[in-house]
């Protein structure tokens, strides 16, 4: 079998999301031929998808050695160092074929994510909304619009742009949970407890919607407090920080159910509902 052959077979598996098969047919395929870019490239994103960031990144700067220009080794590469943290690499890439495209709404996306994670929100709110004039009603970029009001503490601003979202995607159970999530933020968990319901009648192993009806009906108090936190330990065990999160909410069901919802229990609680994470 020629490296043709196996560069063929390993984008194949590729496509199929089928990652090892395709990491082992494309190393097979660079064996044979080095310098065959797309195999290269393919490897780069088999190694991504499967986690192996480290790898990837070595495979993508290989690309980039013979084709600079290269876009979409370049968005790949921005988006694998904010896995890792170096958010002012990524930005610089981004930032690269943003001289070419200035207008495209997925770029500039990416390029506010940078941003933010370098405490950057207004700079990364400008280029939110540039991309929205491109691309209008995409959650993602609505979302993180709300995370830089977050971030400046405008809640007002957060509620705003997701409520805006919600009037362009009536049905979004990711819009529904973020507005439920403010509701809780502010001190209406039966306002956020009733649009949990309605999110976990249609969707019942919701993560984010199970761990916040959790923390409403805590703040609230006058329930099952081991039932309600079992089902969360079911539905959100892969969750991040949920042994913290359960403690929180161990100490505030010590209070009498009058004495809960304007705790200082009940606030740093509250602070512990959940957003679904936007993907890089």
């Amino acid at each position: 079998m020629n490296a043709m052959s196996f560069s063929e077979m390993g984008l194949s598996a590729l496509k199929r999301r089928q990652f090892d098969a395709a990491i082992n047919m494309l190393r097979q395929a660079l064996g044979e031929d080095a310098d065959n870019l797309e195999a290269r490239f393919g490897l780069a994103r088999a190694l991504h998808e499967k986690g192996s960031i480290t790898e990837a990144l070595g495979e993508y700067r290989t690309v980039l050695q013979s084709d600079e220009g290269h876009e979409d080794c370049l968005h790949h590469i921005a988006r694998a160092l904010l896995q890792k943290g170096d958010a002012r690499g990524a930005l610089n890439h981004v930032d690269i074929i943003l001289r070419n495209k200035p207008t495209d709404p997925h770029f500039l996306t990416l390029r506010a994510q940078a941003l933010l994670e370098l405490d950057h929100p207004d700079d990364a709110l400008s280029s939110l909304q540039t991309a929205a004039h491109h691309n209008p009603g995409s959650e993602d970029i609505h979302r993180l619009m709300a995370e830089c009001y977050r971030v400046n503490e405008d809640r007002e601003g957060e509620r705003r742009a997701i409520e805006q979202l919600l009037r362009i995607d009536p049905r979004s159970m990711t819009a529904a949970n973020d507005l439920a999530v403010i509701d809780l933020r502010d001190g209406h968990p039966m306002t956020a407890f009733e649009t949990y319901e309605k999110i976990l009648a249609q969707i019942p192993e919701h993560p984010e919607a199970t761990l916040n009806r959790a923390i409403a009906l805590t703040v609230m108090g006058g329930m099952d407090h081991q039932a309600i936190w079992d089902r969360v330990t079911e539905v959100c065990s892969d969750m991040d920080g949920l042994d913290e999160i359960r403690a929180l909410a161990d100490a505030l069901a010590k209070l009498p159910d009058d004495k809960r919802k304007a705790s200082p229990e009940a606030e740093a609680l509250t602070a512990r509902a959940a957003l679904a994470k936007i993907a890089y």
